[in-house]
């Protein structure tokens, strides 16, 4: 990004000011409702607002995906509520849909399926995941479960998820790629 896009994205997210976190706030709120169209009802400055908003937290996302590659995350790890992090992918694949940016539409693909690896652990789970995930890693090819029964019950609720928010985001795309041949 340009410097240009730089300052007003730390304006849209600065705590000094406050209307843009109100007009943040609001947005995930409609969002929630109306879908992609609260994005396309903004004034103009409002949706680069947003979208500079969405890229923020995709990309603050995209450091703790490289920061902790293990497969079971703590969900206190993510910048911001996994609902949020959805609504900002969301709010970004339009545009690169309709650029017809298919690389970065499949990250984002990624990442919103990704989310599933965020969960709450408790702190006793905490420790016992990752002496059993060391100990999976060094035995790749034991698939007893009862052997590490706390790294496959979260592992267990990561596959639940994934399966839904996979569904999820190519509904959605699905969804913007008929409107965009309907209009």
């Amino acid at each position: 990004m340009n410097s240009t896009n730089d300052d007003k994205k730390s304006k849209a997210l600065s705590p000094k000011n406050e209307k843009p976190l109100v007009a943040i706030e609001d947005f995930i709120k409609d969002f929630r409702h109306k879908g992609i169209s609260a994005l396309a009802n903004l004034p103009k400055n409002q949706q680069t607002l947003m979208v500079n908003w969405a890229q923020d937290i995709v990309d603050q996302y995209g450091s703790v995906l490289t920061e902790f590659p293990v497969k079971i995350k703590n969900l206190f790890d993510l910048p911001c509520p996994k609902e949020n992090i959805k609504i900002a992918i969301k709010t970004l694949l339009p545009a690169y849909l309709t650029k017809g940016a298919d690389d970065i539409v499949n990250l984002l693909k990624e990442r919103y399926f990704r989310l599933s690896a965020f969960q709450e652990i408790s702190p006793e789970d905490k420790e016992t995941i990752i002496k059993e995930a060391n100990e999976v890693d060094q035995k790749p090819e034991s698939t007893d479960t009862s052997l590490f029964p706390t790294y496959h019950k979260y592992m267990q609720i990561i596959i639940s998820e994934q399966k839904i928010l996979l569904e999820e985001i190519n509904t959605f795309i699905n969804d913007l790629q008929i409107q965009k041949k309907d209009s």
